[in-house]
């Protein structure tokens, strides 16, 4: 085989395999930030978390002890809907939201443990977030 050939084929290899070493989007890449504890409200757990344009929860991670949590998802942004929903707990869910709209859900936390919840919409897109119960 020609050196010339052999060049060609070790470069066209190298293209393939540095074109497959990033499979996240730059969307995907952008941080999860921010931690809430719940605070009582009318005896009830409460925590805002806010959604937008740039795909995420904030804060991405919230913090209850057991007993009933009100979630309130506030859309601050023009755009996408989003929603909110506890992974494995179908119940657990704020219906879609979209711009200049505050829903709210309540529910029970599960037992003590770290849960996941996501926009069901852009769950694709890395929209998740932890809830964790503490006893």
């Amino acid at each position: 085989m020609p050196a010339r050939r052999i060049l060609a084929c070790a470069a066209a290899a190298a293209l393939v395999s540095a074109g497959c070493t990033n499979t996240e989007s730059s969307v995907n890449a952008r941080p999860h930030t921010g931690t809430a504890t719940a605070s009582p409200v009318n005896g009830v757990q409460q925590v805002t978390i806010t959604v937008g344009a740039d795909d995420r929860f904030h804060p991405s991670t919230i913090v209850v002890h057991r007993g009933k949590v009100e979630i309130v998802l506030k859309h601050d942004a023009d755009g996408a809907p989003h929603d909110w929903s506890l992974t494995g707990f179908p119940g657990d869910y704020v219906p879609t939201t979209t711009g200049g709209q505050t829903r709210t859900a309540s529910f029970m936390a599960p037992s003590p443990g770290k849960y996941q919840f996501v926009c069901t919409i852009h769950t694709k897109l890395g929209m998740t977030g932890t809830l964790v119960v503490e006893p």
